[in-house]
């Protein structure tokens, strides 16, 4: 990532992080609210990305080539998404755990799961599942679950935030959590996808990428943000080694 961060800045040329759900019609909504102060500070946030029985196999499995499994391939999106709608305030510490329990578990029959196309049910040198507290300079805080494979009853996708004005849940369904007149309320936007919605996600990033480069927009996700994200689960990883909670300076 310093690599790659050092070669931007010597290049001059435009780099744009492939962190989708920052550019999500439901995220781009959510950070309206935000910044119009109905929400915020954000002080916690907590964000869950659990596959019951998610393991692709393949270089998804490899750590030689992925770098790591469910943490690095999807949690890197939930907690990335929570980190940009905090602020992206400054990492203070991690306390994170990783397991390797159950493997890529292809003796289950009768539930068909993703498989990639150079699956080896023999191969699975990654983390099942991992958890992680991160604690930011700001007092806020951050706590995130993330698996491949668990003895859970469904998959789940959640993500909520919350602040001194109010909460939100972008996962599984936009609502926002306010207080009027003495009444909680929990309201539901009327948009087109109240989740994420992949193709259109997809979509959005890459036009907005081009307007980057046509120099109508500044990229929401520069090199910088990919070297901070890098050291967060670098950190979470560490953490886990060690067996006990690390510091940034």
């Amino acid at each position: 990532a310093l690599a790659v961060q050092q070669a931007v800045h010597a290049s001059g040329k435009i780099l744009q992080v492939g962190f989708v759900r920052r550019y999500a019609s439901n995220t781009r909504i959510v950070k309206a609210f935000m910044d119009g102060g109905d929400i915020g500070p954000i002080y916690y946030a907590k964000a869950s990305c659990i596959r019951k029985l998610g393991n692709p196999g393949g270089w998804f499995s490899d750590l030689e080539r992925s770098g790591g499994g469910p943490l690095i391939d999807v949690g890197v999106h939930v907690i990335d998404l929570c980190w940009y709608l905090m602020g992206k305030p400054k990492v203070k510490s991690i306390s994170g755990n990783t397991y390797k329990k159950l493997g890529n578990r292809s003796n289950v029959q009768n539930l068909k799961s993703y498989k990639a196309a150079d699956y080896d049910a023999e191969h699975n040198s990654v983390e099942d599942m991992a958890n992680a507290l991160i604690r930011f300079d700001n007092g806020a805080s951050l706590l995130v679950d993330v698996s491949f494979t668990l003895h859970a009853k469904e998959d789940e996708l959640t993500v909520k935030l919350y602040g001194e004005q109010g909460g939100v849940e972008l996962e599984p369904e936009l609502t926002f959590i306010t207080e009027k007149h003495n009444t909680i309320l929990n309201s539901t936007p009327q948009i087109d996808s109240l989740t994420f919605d992949f193709a259109a996600g997809f979509q959005d990033e890459m036009n907005y990428f081009i307007e980057v480069c046509q120099g109508k927009k500044t990229t929401l996700s520069p090199v910088e943000d990919g070297v901070e994200m890098m050291k967060i689960l670098c950190g979470i990883y560490e953490s886990s080694e060690l067996g006990q909670e690390i510091y940034f300076s």
